[in-house]
């Protein structure tokens, strides 16, 4: 079959704007604007079952309706050893709407994720959005610090006392898999309390997300950081009992949905029904308002 010089021109011109349309959509999501951001949060979330579909299709409808800029996920993202062979079933099937979109996904590794090869293959797995076992992302007015609470603390000090100490974000976010503090089947960790909270004080970071404990719950502000659990993004829920640190604690699936522009940063948690489970707004201070 031969083509016109016409004909292979008009290819050529309908590929590019195809291929330039697609990274357009991949860019949105890496480079958003700089005065506001839109991202999802999800925990414990790799099982591959019914309650994972149902929160995938949940956050893809979100975004069908209020784009999303990236998704954060803290953790757990493959029940129950971590094998990247399971990959398809536990992440690029339940959020296939949201990868074929362009939305980028930013991963930490949770306990089970370290049971293979102590999650080396989900660090180089380029779908987890991974620079290595911590690291670093800044996305429009937030700048995340992605540890690994698995382990190795000395090390890992040194990097996010020196990141945290240069972050000139509006908004800093600190991801890890444990919980800080926690009404679920975990509770509070005194030694993380001791080792970290200080450090958050200290440099102004306003929100902790973490899983582990398989529900959702925000805490009140403490000492200007709110603590968010979402823990509740497929794995078997266990049940959670509000106590003094909480404003909000359910034990439904769901993932949370945060917006930050260079005032406030809102906190909304969604169910994998699609119904609105709670709302905050902060300031800068880390302070409701």
């Amino acid at each position: 079959m031969t083509f016109s010089r016409r004909r292979l021109l008009h290819l050529a011109l309908g590929s590019a704007t195809a291929l330039l349309a697609g990274n357009r959509r991949v860019l949105a999501g890496n480079d958003a604007r700089a005065d506001r951001l839109h991202w999802l949060a999800t925990a414990d979330s790799g099982s591959g079952d019914r309650h994972q579909l149902a929160n995938g299709s949940a956050m893809a409808a979100l975004h069908r309706r209020d784009p999303v800029d990236l998704v954060v996920m803290a953790g757990d993202n493959i029940y129950d050893n971590g094998n990247m062979r399971e990959v398809v079933a536990k992440f690029e099937r339940p959020y296939r709407e949201l990868l074929k979109a362009g939305v980028p996904f930013h991963a930490v590794l949770g306990n089970h994720d370290i049971r293979t090869r102590n999650g080396a293959g989900q660090i180089a797995y380029p779908g987890f959005g991974m620079k290595g076992r911590w690291y670093t992302l800044r996305r429009g007015p937030v700048e995340f610090f992605m540890h690994d609470s698995n382990a190795d603390w000395p090390e890992q000090m040194t990097w996010l006392k020196s990141s945290l100490a240069a972050s000139r974000a509006p908004w800093k976010v600190l991801v890890g898999h444990h919980p800080i503090y926690s009404s679920g089947l975990y509770g509070d960790d005194r030694e993380a309390i001791d080792r970290l909270t200080p450090l958050l004080r200290r440099h102004g970071v306003q929100l902790y997300i973490n899983g582990h404990d398989h529900n959702y719950e925000r805490s009140v502000p403490i000492n200007g950081t709110t603590y968010l659990t979402v823990g509740n993004g497929g794995a078997a829920l266990r049940p959670v009992v509000p106590g003094p640190n909480s404003a909000k604690a359910v034990s439904t699936y769901g993932f949370a949905s945060l917006h930050a522009d260079l005032e406030s940063l809102t906190i909304e948690a969604w169910s994998s029904k699609g119904q609105r489970l709670d709302r905050a707004r902060l300031n800068r201070n880390g302070v409701l308002i």
